[in-house]
């Protein structure tokens, strides 16, 4: 509000500055009061957090100093990347069923930088498309042209503007939690043309598996050399879907589908690099319009939409399931 500058951190110490103070210890106390590596820089909350309660106080020294080792790591990581870029966070929330999902900003920043190894980092600016209260739920017949329509409009006034504007971002990091089809959608909207990384939660706070033991998926897929002009293909990734009745069914599977099978970045340009060969082969078959209806994990319906072929297929539907059926959701093309 008065626009000056102040200074809030606060100078706690791991051992107390004084043998009666938290951590005191006679002797030690007073050689390191003033010993850097005796001190965190914290707000007033968690200096408060540490400190009360003097010598009962829960948090050892041992703690603390792991917490101060984690967080200069931490930094030191990010002031030492070489050829860091910028990502603008892209975040976009829709009921599912009853569900109301809610995406934290701070925890995308988190994973953004975590994620990337250090390479990329967030600006100040974020996009949040974020109609969690959406006042239709995705059983409704009226929730998918109103859902359609919402996302467009936020297309057209937030996103699209920082991909075409002149020395604009040219990276994007998306997040999103929505009913399949509107993640396809928004995936179509931005394309693969503007470079972006896209999150999951394969476990928690959107981070991906960083073990080097982590178990990739497997997929498959078959083709036939000539397929009639409109099909359908069911994308079973994160569970297994019903197919469709009354139409040419292929299928895209995972060969142990489950819902946590993404963890891993590499996991998600494998299942792209797969994926488009899939697309690739119906396109040679002759498919010309296709329907998808898909299990698939958050990350992966966002690459979908992002793989489509505009050039060369002329419609691209997708179907949503409702138990016990099909229900047309939006058309992609």
């Amino acid at each position: 509000m008065t626009k000056k500058v102040y200074f809030i951190g606060e100078h706690a110490h791991i051992i107390g500055d004084s043998p009666d103070a938290a951590r005191g210890v006679a002797g030690e106390s007073e050689r390191l009061a003033t010993d850097p590596s005796n001190i965190m820089l914290l707000c007033y909350d968690c200096h408060k957090r540490v400190d009360h309660k003097g010598k009962a106080n829960p948090y050892s020294a041992d703690q603390l100093r792991a917490m101060k080792r984690e967080h200069e790591s931490r930094i030191e990581k990010i002031y030492s990347a070489t050829g860091a870029k910028e990502s603008l966070p892209v975040l976009m929330a829709f009921p599912v069923g009853s569900h109301v999902p809610i995406i934290d900003i701070a925890q995308i920043r988190h994973a953004l930088v975590e994620n990337s190894q250090y390479t990329r980092f967030p600006g100040d600016q974020y996009i949040h498309i974020d109609r969690a209260d959406f006042d239709f739920q995705d059983s409704s017949d009226d929730f998918w042209p109103q859902a359609e329509a919402s996302l467009r409009k936020y297309y057209d006034t937030r996103i699209r503007p920082e991909i075409v504007k002149s020395g604009a971002l040219p990276h994007l990091t998306i997040a999103g939690f929505a009913p399949i089809p509107m993640l396809m959608k928004l995936g179509a909207l931005i394309g693969d043309k503007t470079e972006a990384s896209l999150l999951d939660l394969p476990s928690e706070r959107w981070l991906w598996d960083m073990r080097a033991d982590c178990p990739a998926p497997q997929f498959t897929f078959k083709v036939p050399e000539n397929l009639p002009r409109e099909v359908a293909a069911v994308i079973n990734i994160s569970g297994t879907a019903i197919h469709p009745a009354g139409i040419r069914v292929v299928e895209f599977r995972a060969i142990e589908p489950n819902r946590g099978i993404i963890r891993q970045d590499q996991h998600l340009q494998d299942f792209r690099r797969q994926f488009n060969a899939f697309l690739g082969e119906l396109v040679r078959a002759g498919v010309k319009v296709l329907h998808l209806h898909p299990a698939t994990p958050l990350s992966a319906s966002i690459e979908i939409g992002r793989s489509l072929l505009p050039k060369v297929l002329e419609e691209v539907h997708v179907w949503d399931w409702q138990a016990p059926t099909w229900r047309p959701a939006v058309r992609l093309k």
